[in-house]
C-alpha cells in the first residue's frame, strides 16, 4: 500500500522524472491512470511527491512505461527507497520546520558538503555555546526559539562528521568569520579552537578568504551544496527562510562561485596558521 507523506527533496524529484517520463510518451494523466490501473488523482499526488510508491508498483510502472535502461530504473529506484527514509531527526517533527527536517536527511546522506560563508562558522562546525550564541540572536526578532532543542539537533548533526564512511566537508569562510567574538573571548576561543580540532579530520578541509582578497564571485550571499548519490542541491538562507535549488544549470553556478573562492582562498595549511595565530591573540 501506498502512503500520502509530506513532500521531501527526494519524492518531488522522483516525481518529476515520473511524470517526464509519462509526457515523453505522450500520455496525459488519465490516459496513465488508465494504462497503470490507478486513479488520476493518486498518480498526480505521486507526481508532485505527495504520495510514496512501493519497489514492486514502481517496477509495474516503468514496466508499462517501457522503461528498460537498468541505470534508469535504479536511479529511480534509489530515490523511491530514500524519499520516505526514517532518521533520528524524525523525533523533532513539529519542532522543526519540514525544510529543516528535509535538510538533515539530505545531509545525512551526502557524499561531500561544500560550504560557503560570509559572516558565520557552519553549522557543521559550531561549538555548543557558538550555537547558543548564534540561535539565542532570533530574540530580536520577538520569537522565542527552542534553544537547547535547536542546540541539541545542531549538535547530534555533526556526528557525522565522525562516521565509519563520512562525507567530505569542505568548507570556505570569509576571514570576518573568524574575528567574530560571539558571546565574548571566550566562546570564540573555543570556537576557532574547534575549528583547527575538525579541521585536522581526514575528511574535512578548511579555508579562510583574506580580507586581501579583495572583491570576489562570493558577495551576494553564503550557501551550502549537498551531494548525495541520487541529486544535488544548493541550500540558500536569509533572514526568515531557507530555499532549494534544484536546476543543474543553477547548481553549475555555485560550483562556480565555490571553485572560485577555494582557489582565492589561504591552503588548508595556511589557514590553520591563520586561526593559530588569532587564537595566540584572542
Amino acid at each position: 500500500m501506498e502512503n500520502a507523506q509530506r513532500p521531501t527533496m527526494r519524492s518531488r524529484k522522483l516525481g518529476q522524472r515520473l511524470r517526464a517520463i509519462r509526457e515523453d510518451r505522450g500520455l496525459t494523466l488519465q490516459k496513465a491512470a488508465r494504462l497503470l490501473n490507478r486513479t488520476p488523482s493518486s498518480l498526480s499526488k505521486l507526481e508532485t511527491g505527495k504520495r510514496g510508491i512501493r519497489r514492486p508498483a514502481l517496477e509495474h510502472m516503468l514496466d508499462r512505461y517501457e522503461i528498460s535502461d537498468p541505470d534508469e530504473r535504479q536511479a529511480l529506484y534509489d530515490l523511491a527507497r530514500d524519499s520516505g527514509k526514517k532518521g533520528w531527526w524524525l523525533r523533532y517533527e513539529g519542532k522543526l520546520a519540514p525544510s529543516m527536517l528535509d535538510y538533515i536527511s539530505l545531509e545525512s546522506d551526502a557524499a561531500s558538503i561544500k560550504s560557503h560563508q560570509l559572516h558565520l562558522v557552519p553549522g557543521l562546525m559550531q561549538t555548543e555555546e557558538y550555537a547558543r550564541e548564534v540561535i539565542g540572536s532570533a530574540k530580536v526578532l520577538g520569537v522565542e526559539p527552542d534553544i537547547d532543542g535547536l542546540v541539541e539537533v545542531r549538535m547530534r548533526r555533526q556526528q557525522l562528521l565522525f562516521e565509519e564512511d563520512p562525507p567530505h566537508l569542505w568548507v570556505v569562510v570569509y576571514e570576518t568569520v573568524v574575528h567574530q567574538q560571539f558571546g565574548g573571548r571566550q566562546v570564540a576561543r573555543g570556537q576557532l579552537r574547534r575549528l583547527l580540532e575538525l579541521a585536522e579530520l581526514p575528511n574535512v578541509t578548511f579555508q579562510i578568504l583574506p580580507f586581501s582578497a579583495g572583491t570576489h564571485p562570493g558577495l551576494n550571499g553564503s550557501f551550502t551544496t549537498l551531494e548525495t548519490n541520487d541529486l544535488s542541491v544548493v541550500l540558500v538562507e536569509n533572514l526568515t527562510t531557507g530555499w532549494y535549488l534544484e536546476d543543474p544549470d543553477e547548481i553549475s553556478q555555485y560550483d562556480m562561485v565555490f571553485d572560485h573562492q577555494r582557489a582565492r582562498a589561504l591552503s588548508p595549511s595556511a589557514s590553520r596558521s591563520f586561526v593559530e595565530r588569532i587564537v595566540s591573540e584572542t
